[in-house]
């Protein structure tokens, strides 16, 4: 892949525009109209589209730490509505598993299956619909 083409692909992934991504990158006016989408058939260029985007999208993507920040301020700010601090407080609460409920004594159940005296060919008539 040459450096034009490189530089087309960075631009592409930051705007999906074909074209225009090949004009920033140095192409011709005419050559990026009449060509840019031979250029996205490239398998090099395709290829490191694909893993512009990837990287694009992960740094996007808030991690578990920076959203249970964000939770935190919100439901620590006396200036925020008082409703919106208990929903603060509700999600980092669900976050962190402070509602599992918990269940006290022996439980046992019979568990029977239906189709267990049932042939193959009964149940694949079963599953046609039939």
């Amino acid at each position: 892949m040459n450096v034009r083409q490189k530089r087309f692909a960075e631009f592409y992934a930051q705007s999906g525009n074909a074209a225009w991504s090949a004009v920033q990158a140095g192409y011709s006016d005419k050559y990026a109209h009449t060509n840019a989408p031979k250029l996205l058939q490239i398998t090099t260029i395709k290829q490191y589209i694909k893993e512009l985007t990837e990287k694009l999208q992960d740094e996007r993507i808030m991690t578990v730490r920076e959203r249970r920040a964000i939770l935190s301020d919100i439901a620590r700010d006396p200036e925020q509505k008082p409703g919106d601090r208990v929903k603060a407080i509700d999600a980092l609460n669900k976050m962190t598993g402070e509602y599992i409920t918990k269940i006290e004594g022996n439980i046992s159940a019979d568990v029977s299956d239906p189709f267990a005296g049932l042939t193959t060919e009964e149940l694949r008539k079963l599953a046609d619909g039939e």
